[in-house]
């Protein structure tokens, strides 16, 4: 219809590694996949440049800015916006933070808020919301944990945001990743129900010292039905066009 705006959003489940190398490899190999299916805007999961389960004291900040630099590059020449997690330096502070790169150079970066008590040890909290468009639709971004938070959520409805997108890495001991997929997979839900809004969750999937993180990964519509859904094993793409 005339006058109507469309972004194709999607979403990464993949395995991460505690190899920098190897994570630059997978997000490569992804942004082309996502640019043969004209994909405008592919978010991947929590931490997805150097691994969830790990010492962050021993991540190079400027290692990590090469990184985005390099992965800016590709995904500028490839024509698709991404959303990567990674652990980022600012001010003196580290942050559990979520990297968006636009093919127009444009870089906006979010905080985590909702830290883990795990996470207290590594990481400062964020404080700030951040909303971004892509073709004309508005995402606000969450990571992990932060799905949790209801006013959060409430607070990209009233900023005019039209999609979440919630970057996990549920890594957790096996017996407790199996009592917590039905709370990970109904939270999406109710914060698309409550609030009118897509949300397109990218969680991790494989093993990580000795923990698992069951993938799930996720597209809800505004009433809440799931449109797309990962199994808790593969690597994949789900994505669907926006409004």
């Amino acid at each position: 219809m005339r006058g109507k705006k469309f972004c194709t959003a999607g979403i990464a489940q993949i395995m991460l590694h505690n190899d920098m190398a190897a994570n630059m490899t997978t997000i490569s190999n992804f942004i082309a996949r996502a640019s043969e299916e004209k994909i405008d805007l592919l978010c991947f999961p929590e931490c997805s440049l150097t691994g969830y389960v790990r010492d962050f004291n021993t991540v190079d900040a400027n290692k990590v800015m090469k990184a985005l630099d390099h992965i800016q590059e590709q995904m500028i020449h490839d024509a698709v916006n991404i959303i990567v997690g990674v652990p980022y330096v600012e001010r003196g502070k580290r942050f559990n933070s979520a990297i968006v790169l636009l093919t127009d150079g444009k870089r906006y970066i979010y905080h985590k808020i909702n830290l883990t008590s795990s996470e207290r040890v590594y990481f400062d909290s964020g404080t700030r919301p951040l909303t971004f468009p892509v073709k004309g639709v508005i995402f606000g971004v969450l990571i992990c944990r932060d799905q949790n938070d209801a006013m959060l959520a409430h607070t990209y409805k009233t900023r005019g945001v039209d999609a979440l997108v919630i970057l996990a890495a549920h890594f957790y001991e096996p017996r407790e990743a199996i009592q917590k997929l039905d709370k990970n997979r109904a939270l999406p839900i109710a914060r698309a129900v409550e609030n009118g809004l897509f949300v397109l969750k990218a969680n991790a999937v494989g093993s990580a010292n000795g923990t698992i993180s069951c993938g799930g990964s996720m597209i809800v519509d505004p009433n809440g039905s799931v449109i797309q859904e990962a199994d808790q094993r593969t690597e994949t793409i789900l994505s669907c066009k926006l409004e």
